[in-house]
């Protein structure tokens, strides 16, 4: 009766271990978008995230930790699609800025609400502005007076994640 016990602990054992290790890991979500000014101006980027850890809402802001997002790039680009300059605003889980904003429903991934991504610096670029409304590309002068290089009425294009 105990080696039958034995042998059943054994295997239950085996089948668990077999069971844990054959689970899935988790996936990182890499996602593109693009912005496009009415006077030609554009900005790309791409965002990272665990699908297995982010809530169904990803709100984040400068100055504290990452809620959900690894990483978050963007970068600005002239009428003639020349590179002007790249922000890693988000790097291993941590924001690289006090004014960094970001909203992102992981369910139907769209960007939502209010945005602030980019420089903040004199001589950077950010796009600010609220999503379906109204965004501007601004660009910070070596005084720190805000000029606004272009706008749109808030439309920023999101592609399909890749895993």
């Amino acid at each position: 009766m105990k080696r039958i016990f034995a042998q059943l602990v054994v295997v239950t054992s085996l089948a668990l271990s077999f069971t844990l290790t054959s689970i899935v890991p988790a996936q990182a979500i890499t996602v593109n978008f693009s912005w496009q000014g009415n006077q030609g101006y554009s900005a790309t980027g791409t965002f990272h995230y665990d699908e297995k850890k982010a809530a169904d809402i990803i709100s984040e802001k400068g100055g504290s930790e990452t809620k959900g997002l690894d990483k978050f790039t963007v970068s600005f680009y002239d009428p003639s699609n020349q590179n002007i300059i790249d922000y890693d605003n988000i790097s291993n889980g941590v924001l690289m800025g006090d004014y960094f904003q970001f909203n992102l429903n992981t369910i139907n991934q769209k960007i939502f609400g209010s945005i602030d991504i980019g420089g903040e610096s004199s001589g950077d670029m950010y796009l600010k502005g609220t999503v379906d409304t109204h965004l501007s590309l601004i660009q910070v002068s070596a005084s720190g007076a805000e000029e606004i290089v272009d706008i749109n009425f808030g439309a920023i294009v999101v592609q399909s994640p890749v895993n």
